[in-house]
């Protein structure tokens, strides 16, 4: 199958979580990242932005224990692939944060923006709006009961 075609797919399941067929859209970027795996290698990065891709809509679907657990493995393999500072890494980061927190765990969400605020660091100064915005985010998690 060629990139194009892989393209167009990915575009179609988006279409799907789009138009509220969140089912559909995740059965299809599962079947999508295998095949991505299979024409271009996992570590590419169209494979990683499906996975993140099928991550975000299982968490608009509020399958949250499912979107933790294609986020996790997804963020190892984007930090060793592109690097700790990388825009998706942080993407990823920032989304694994909202859906431990979604889930459950502020203390999870806390360390995770913790790692995040760390990356952020090495990139903007430290008054940046983001790095304040992920600071009131850590501040607030840690209150949470």
């Amino acid at each position: 199958m060629s990139s194009e075609e892989l393209a167009v797919r990915a575009a179609q399941a988006e279409a799907k979580a789009h138009s509220g067929d969140f089912r559909g859209a995740a059965a299809e970027l599962r079947a999508l990242t295998k095949e991505y795996v299979r024409e271009a290698g996992a570590d590419d990065p169209g494979t990683l932005s499906v996975r993140l891709n099928l991550a975000r809509v299982l968490g608009t679907a509020k399958q949250l224990k499912k979107a933790v657990d294609v986020c996790e493995p997804l963020l190892r393999d984007q930090v060793r692939v592109l690097g700790p500072e990388h825009a998706d890494v942080l993407e990823t980061r920032q989304l694994l944060a909202n859906l431990r927190y979604q889930a459950g765990d502020p203390a999870g969400a806390a360390e995770e923006l913790e790692e995040l605020h760390t990356a952020l660091s090495r990139l903007f100064v430290p008054t940046h709006d983001r790095i304040t915005k992920v600071k009131r985010d850590i501040a607030f998690l840690k209150r949470a009961p």
